[in-house]
């Protein structure tokens, strides 16, 4: 199907592979590309996710976001911003409908997080408006860890609980697989600046002493000693 094809029957097609979306990569895959195919209908076509997302089981739902982050992962790659720009003013929505406010719908909070998280690593959306969409997950994620375990032993069989863990064990592979991928259009150094925000500030009191034993293990014939007489010299 070409990219001049009929709206009418792309949005058929489209919902048919949303009915048939399960967890595998295959399939996440297969839904995405289809998107990012017809991006010409893009307005079309996301608000086919929408209302699917709106009215599918709570898994199914789960696997609707991953194809999000499916879909926003080769829209950056291609440098297309339509589906991201209309996904962003409803994010509290999709947030909302993935997470539902029941005792069910918390056993996709984790989940959800670290979608959420990896739209922020990726840098998809400003960070102050996916910090402002996730504050009810934020507060759902307080509780479930208790609420999980009841919810799970109360509305699961013991076949849904067993499908459910080969399940997300599936959609983690590809968040494991991007994990890597930085965005093409981030500085040079912005790696590196991730990277040195997370360490800790130098503290002189103990970090020199530990770098000194390092040196002197890794390099013994060095004239460490008299680095350390200058030291104790000038304090």
């Amino acid at each position: 199907m070409s990219e001049e094809s009929d709206p009418f029957e792309c949005r058929l097609s489209f919902l048919s592979l949303l009915n048939k979306l399960n967890a595998s990569q295959q399939s996440i895959h297969k839904v995405a590309t289809y998107a990012l195919r017809h991006r010409k209908l893009s307005e079309d076509l996301y608000s086919c996710i929408i209302e699917e997302l709106e009215q599918a089981s709570l898994n199914a739902r789960l696997n609707i976001i991953y194809v999000l982050d499916a879909i926003f992962s080769g829209s950056q790659k291609s440098r297309f911003k339509g589906y991201i720009d209309l996904t962003q003013p409803d994010l509290p929505r999709i947030i909302h409908a993935v997470v539902a406010n029941d005792p069910k719908g918390v056993v996709n909070v984790p989940n959800t997080q670290k979608i959420i998280n990896n739209w922020k690593r990726k840098g998809y959306f400003e960070t102050a408006i996916l910090e402002e969409a996730e504050k009810p997950l934020l507060e759902r994620a307080t509780l479930s860890v208790s609420n999980e375990t009841q919810a799970t032993n109360e509305s699961f069989s013991k076949e849904d609980i067993l499908r459910r863990l080969e399940e997300d064990r599936e959609r983690h592979k590809r968040l494991r697989e991007e994990i890597w991928i930085r965005p093409p259009e981030e500085p040079k150094n912005a790696e590196f600046e991730e990277y040195w925000q997370s360490v800790d500030a130098l503290d002189p009191e103990s970090d020199y002493e530990v770098m000194m034993v390092q040196n002197m293990i890794r390099l013994p014939h060095y004239a460490w000693h008299m680095m350390l007489s200058q030291r104790t010299s000038l304090s």
